[in-house]
């Protein structure tokens, strides 16, 4: 068996004489725009939601921060080579024949997703790993252990699942071939399908549950909305580079529902949020309806320390981090940077005309694409700016 395993490894590109290990003090950190053109990483520290359909996916040596991977379809190779999981979320994903060789997983969860066949193999840490509602089928879990217990309390299909805690020896030389797994039918491929709706503006609407069940909204704003009663949201929903603008989130259960970069701007905020993640969200004016609870919510990237505080309302086993005040003269430039920028380029307005506010990203992002030209005009703009306000 272990041969075997080898071999199949050696097949998907895994080459075993040349040792990884991820350092975190030299990953280069990826622009987003690079998570929907590439299909291979390495050395990369990745912050950035990856979703839709992609035709392979590997990894290899990389660090998964403080995101999720969501919507994901891969259609042929799919591997994770040495790399950690911190504080992701993997929802309603094919990763079906997938390997996982050598990752480590941190506070992670994988919800909804088709894992049959896959391997995990000399991974730290997937015990640890909130399974919920996935086809795990002839999934195969060598150097370490899962509770299969968990797994059928938590909704898992799993027949056929390997389970063998030893260790795999991994060394070159000739081995035989693995013979690949058959491929799922059609209904389990069915299962993975929801409706992902981007860039519409919902106004003065009340959100049903069925309005929301299974469903990615991707830059969609919602303006003066409410939710309706006794609505829940599971991990078959979620929200990413969303606006809510003045509304009533007043839910009965929220459990591993991502708000990913996310606006909450006058937005009152009501129930019970378990394993919620609104990693690089943006928070102003926000009011809490007593008893409302959040656990185990990801508020990495997040300006949350000014607004979730334990007198208003319940945390629980939640790490919230104040930024600090040194880059305030920075951010203020930047700012004014930003509105010298958007009232001369009417295609920059249109881009960020949900936003509230702007980070240092923004700007910088828009600068580096500048030409020569451009970029000499801006500064020649900006200087005049300086001598003007130093005269007044």
């Amino acid at each position: 068996m272990n041969s075997k395993i080898k071999t199949y490894l050696i097949s998907k590109g895994i080459d075993f004489s040349v040792p990884f290990l991820v350092d975190e003090n030299h990953l280069e950190k990826i622009d987003e725009k690079y998570i929907y053109q590439n299909t291979c990483f390495e050395n990369m520290l990745i912050k950035y939601t990856m979703l839709g359909k992609k035709k392979e996916l590997f990894l290899r040596n990389c660090k998964i921060e403080a995101t999720s991977l969501s919507s994901l379809d891969i259609k042929e190779r799919i591997v994770f080579h040495n790399c950690i999981f911190d504080n992701v979320k993997i929802s309603k994903c094919n990763l079906k024949n997938a390997i996982f060789y050598k990752c480590e997983f941190n506070n992670s969860v994988i919800v909804n997703s088709i894992l049959a066949n896959s391997y995990f193999i000399n991974c730290k840490g997937i015990e640890t790993v909130d399974f919920m509602e996935n086809n795990m089928q002839g999934v195969s879990v060598i150097g370490s252990k899962v509770n299969l217990n968990e797994l059928k309390e938590k909704q898992n299909r799993f027949e056929d699942i390997l389970i063998q805690e030893e260790m795999l020896e991994v060394q070159h030389g000739n081995v035989a071939v693995l013979e690949e797994k058959k491929e799922d039918d059609q209904e389990m491929k069915e299962e993975n399908k929801r409706q992902i709706i981007k860039n519409e503006i919902y106004s003065s609407q009340e959100l049903s549950q069925d309005f929301l069940n299974n469903m990615l909204f991707y830059k969609c704003h919602f303006v003066d909305c409410s939710v309706s009663d006794n609505v829940k949201l599971n991990a078959s929903t979620d929200f990413k580079e969303c606006t809510f603008l003045n509304n009533a989130l007043h839910f009965d259960d929220v459990d591993k529902t991502s708000f990913d970069d996310c606006i909450f701007e006058k937005v009152s905020f009501k129930g019970n949020f378990i394993h919620v993640s609104f990693a690089g969200s943006k928070f102003s004016n926000l009011s809490f309806i007593r008893d409302s609870t959040f656990v185990a919510c990801l508020f990495d990237h997040t300006n949350a320390s000014e607004y979730f505080d334990n007198n208003l309302i319940k945390l629980s086993n939640i790490e919230l981090v104040k930024k600090s005040n040194e880059n305030t003269e920075i951010l203020k430039k930047v700012n004014e940077l930003y509105e010298i920028l958007k009232s001369e380029d009417k295609i920059l307005q249109q881009e960020l005309i949900a936003k509230t506010k702007v980070d240092e990203e923004d700007v910088l992002d828009y600068i580096l694409h500048l030409d020569d030209t451009e970029y000499l005009k801006l500064i020649a703009k900006t200087s005049s700016r300086v001598v003007e306000e130093k005269m007044v």
